[in-house]
């Protein structure tokens, strides 16, 4: 929800915006992790120009485009039915494929210098390389194989894109196919598929898994995976791929296994590519330009949808590359264009510090990183670059701030490790006395009584108020504790507690989760304090519990329960007392624990969820007097009959409001004509 909230949010904005003094047509976003949200930053690109023509060549329908290290640039156009190769710098152009292709729909250098087309009308892939008379010859070429058990003859083969690896096998992507993209040799041999989407692990999916073979689901319930859309190759040979309906783009290492991933994306990209930094680019169907870090963090969102001919804006844009000085180039099948962005020099200060910081020369990145907070204080990857460098500097202290910031969790797990070791060092001749002092302690309340001396003010406090009724009462839940069935019995027979001390229960209960999800150390808490709705959080505390207790009421009310309404709502109140005792505990717990010893966190929740569910399932075994086999039926059953008492809330809301729109529609109606 929150993810289409932030998409609704750039698409409704930008458009807003009209053409700035520098010319920049749109506003430029990062992603604050401390704030949970997408804020302003400075412009990191400024869109240059926009072309058409390349020496005799007028582009048609470009859909692709890529440079090689010399920055000369190759766009595939697939009504030309060319690659058109423009040296910018000696204002040469030609072309690859004249004769050859039909409809090329992607273009790709490889490692070995070759270039790499995939042309959609031929259903083949096509290698050449540059000969001595600076042509380019077809070297190989890669098609349907025969005799495969990948393919029948009637699978289709409709190539899209094309890249390699640097050890210059080739991946062809074909449209539609689930399979993933088709791998070749570098001579043409087919030898399998890689990268592929997986299926997505739904409640609905894992069900007919469960009872339909393969073939079912694929024809009945259409279950297969997404087919990739896009892909790219970084410096180091790894694929980028991109799919349509999933969030940013997938790092595949060699195994095929997923290396790397976006923090956060668009689901409608049309094109990725890999810049000199090692930071990616994509652009979507949409016309928005995103920049990730090399970790998947988002640097920059910008651009966006042209709907009256603005330079910066894009109606269909196809493909996106960089070169060396970090331009962008994007081109538009729509408008039959190309545009080239440049770097703004706050780009330039964020790129430099990533070269510093991907060489792992983070001492050296400190200053360009503090020069970029100075312009933008939420940039996580500053942030997080600055934690590195005075970690890198043994600052530890320094290091959890900037950590913390980015929400950095294994750095700041790292560091906190050195500090808490530190202070445990700095405090050793503390421990020591304090150890003693414990120990003469015990010595001397076993010969002197000093534990019955301290503890005397306690008990004298505890005997005044045992004549204090709801006092009494809200001690009763710590013997319910200890005997659960007795005290279950004391609730229901001898009046042991009241609506009063049950609410007062249910209160401390909210007040101490909302310690727990406010200072919850971040190491162990995905949530940001200033992304949590205190209504969101009654309601998600508050709803579940009264669905509860209605439905377990109403539930039992027929099936020969003996317990009444009001027994049921101090029993329930009364079952969280393990929570209310083990959050803050936990909490506390938290603040001393690194990612090393999260087992200890998790061990500990586990607890206060086996406890309450426990006491939970003893208020209703003890309250409405079953045995285990029938209290077990009637929880499923009051389960089931709180899901369906909201969805009745639900189809009435509905109604309801469908009746007052009728009734407004006949008010506005009345008052029209008279």
């Amino acid at each position: 929800m929150k993810k289409l909230l932030i998409v609704l949010f750039i698409v409704m904005v930008l458009p807003l915006f009209t053409v700035k003094a520098n010319g920049v047509p749109y506003i430029t976003f990062t992603y604050s992790s401390t704030n949970g949200r997408f804020v302003y930053t400075q412009d990191a690109y400024i869109p240059l120009s926009r072309t058409e023509t390349f020496g005799s060549y007028t582009l048609d329908n470009p859909q692709d485009i890529t440079f090689d290290d010399n920055d000369i640039m190759y766009i595939a156009d697939r009504d030309l039915g060319v690659v058109i190769v423009y040296d910018e710098e000696n204002q040469n152009t030609q072309v690859i494929g004249e004769g050859i292709l039909e409809g090329p729909t992607g273009v790709h250098v490889g490692f070995d210098g070759n270039i790499y087309v995939a042309d959609f009308i031929t259903k083949k892939a096509y290698q050449f390389s540059k000969n001595n008379q600076d042509q380019y010859d077809l070297v190989a070429t890669y098609e349907k194989p025969l005799n495969s058990p990948f393919f029948t003859d009637e699978d289709p083969f409709d190539p899209t894109k094309v890249t390699t690896d640097n050890a210059n096998n080739v991946y062809v992507l074909l449209a539609g196919n689930v399979n993933g993209l088709a791998q070749y040799k570098n001579d043409g041999t087919f030898f399998g598929y890689f990268g592929g989407n997986s299926i997505p692990a739904s409640w609905q999916n894992t069900v007919t898994f469960l009872f339909f073979d393969e073939a079912t689901r694929r024809n009945l319930f259409q279950i297969i995976p997404d087919p990739v859309y896009n892909l790219a190759t970084d410096q180091d040979g790894l694929i980028l791929t991109t799919t349509k309906g999933l969030d940013g783009y997938l790092k595949l290492n060699i195994a095929n296994f997923v290396l790397n991933q976006s923090v956060w994306g668009f689901d409608n990209n049309e094109d990725i590519y890999v810049g000199p930094y090692e930071t990616i680019f994509a652009v979507t169907s949409e016309g928005y330009i995103v920049e990730y870090g090399p970790d998947g963090s988002v640097l920059f969102i910008f651009s966006g949808t042209d709907t009256s001919g603005i330079q910066g804006l894009f109606q269909n844009p196809t493909g996106i590359a960089v070169n060396s000085k970090s331009q962008i180039y994007v081109v538009d099948d729509q408008t039959s264009s190309l545009q080239i962005f440049v770097p703004t020099s706050f780009a330039n200060l964020v790129h430099n510090a990533i070269a510093l910081y991907q060489d792992g020369r983070y001492v050296e990145a400190l200053e360009p990183w503090q020069k970029v907070l100075e312009q933008n204080a939420l940039f996580d990857l500053a942030n997080r670059g600055l934690g590195d460098a005075y970690f890198a500097q043994m600052n530890y202290e320094e290091a959890l701030y900037y950590y913390e910031i980015a929400r950095n969790r294994q750095g700041y797990s790292d560091a906190f490790w050195e500090v808490r070791n530190d202070v445990l060092l700095n405090s050793g001749t503390f421990i020591v006395i304090a150890l003693f002092g414990l120990l003469i302690l015990s010595i001397g309340g076993k010969y002197l009584k000093l534990i019955d001396i301290l503890l005397k003010p306690f008990h004298m406090l505890n005997d005044k108020t045992n004549d204090i009724k709801l006092i009494k009462e809200l001690k009763f839940g710590f013997y319910l504790m200890t005997h659960p069935v007795d005290g279950f019995y004391g609730i229901k027979r001898e009046n042991k507690a009241s609506y009063l001390s049950a609410t007062m229960y249910l209160f401390i209960f909210f007040f101490m989760y909302l310690i727990f999800i406010f200072e919850t150390n971040f190491l162990f808490n995905p949530l940001i304090r200033s992304q949590i709705e205190i209504f969101e959080q009654v309601i998600s505390i508050f709803l579940p519990f009264l669905l509860f207790v209605l439905a377990n009421y109403l539930v039992c009310s027929i099936r020969d329960g003996e317990g009444s309404f009001k027994d049921v709502y101090i029993a329930t109140s009364y079952s969280l007392l393990p929570a209310i005792i083990g959050l803050p505990l936990i909490m506390l717990l938290s603040q001393a624990l690194t990612l090393n010893e999260a087992f200890l966190f998790d061990f500990g929740m586990i607890i206060i969820y086996v406890l309450t569910g426990f006491y939970l399932v003893m208020t209703v075994k003890e309250i409405h007097y079953y045995e285990m086999k029938a209290t077990v039926g009637n929880i499923l059953i009051t389960l089931f009959t709180a899901i369906m008492i909201l969805v009745v809330v639900f189809i009435v809301y509905l109604l309801l409001g469908e009746v007052v729109q009728l009734f407004l529609d006949i008010i506005r109606e009345v008052t029209v004509r008279g």
